[in-house]
């Protein structure tokens, strides 16, 4: 399975640049891929700013436009896509875990399966197939940069996240974000 880490957000909400802030003597970004390479094979970073993560030292793509939507990213991945799908990540969940990630790649169902949990559905969390790129590209054509609004038109299956790993898909957008994942990692010292 190869792995595609989208890194191509601006982090305003956040203040900085969330995905080189350090959570205990590692970037953000370092964490999700850590856990991606223990499950994929291949490990890619989308970004706008390539050179930004060059530290890494895996193969970074340069999102195709200058726009800054997740969508983008995934048009990014999708055209790069080697095999027939690929999970695709954002890589702003520091808590993310190789269980998650198994998980999902076990119970995928084509074309799209994405991580639900009680709150959200995660569509940064997910494997998508390579016949999706078409429909894609179309929808980026006519403009339209709602990944929500893509998957929905395209089709997907939503995969139930057990109450017990919810907190690995947390996005870090806000430092009141922050605070909630850094209070999950002090729960998980505990036990």
């Amino acid at each position: 399975m190869e792995c595609y880490i989208l890194a191509g957000g601006r982090s305003k909400r956040f203040g900085q640049d969330k995905l080189l802030y350090e959570i205990g003597n590692k970037k953000v970004i370092e964490r999700v891929v850590e856990v991606a390479k223990s499950v994929c094979r291949e490990v890619y970073l989308v970004a706008k700013k390539p050179e930004k993560f060059s530290f890494l030292n895996i193969p970074t793509l340069k999102d195709f436009m200058e726009i800054s939507a997740s969508i983008v990213g995934l048009y990014t991945a999708l055209k790069n896509l080697k095999a027939q799908h690929g999970l695709i990540l954002s890589g702003d969940i520091p808590l993310i875990e190789e269980q998650t990630l198994s998980f999902l790649i076990e119970n995928y169902k084509p074309p799209i399966t994405l991580i639900k949990t009680d709150k959200k559905l995660h569509t940064l969390v997910g494997i998508y197939s390579e016949k999706v790129l078409d429909e894609l590209e179309k929808f980026i054509h006519k403009g339209d940069f709602r990944i929500h609004k893509f998957v929905k038109s395209v089709g997907f299956s939503e995969l139930k996240l057990p109450k017990s790993l919810e907190y690995t898909v947390l996005n870090m957008n806000t430092k009141g974000d922050l605070l909630k994942i850094l209070e999950f990692m002090e729960k998980l010292k505990k036990l």
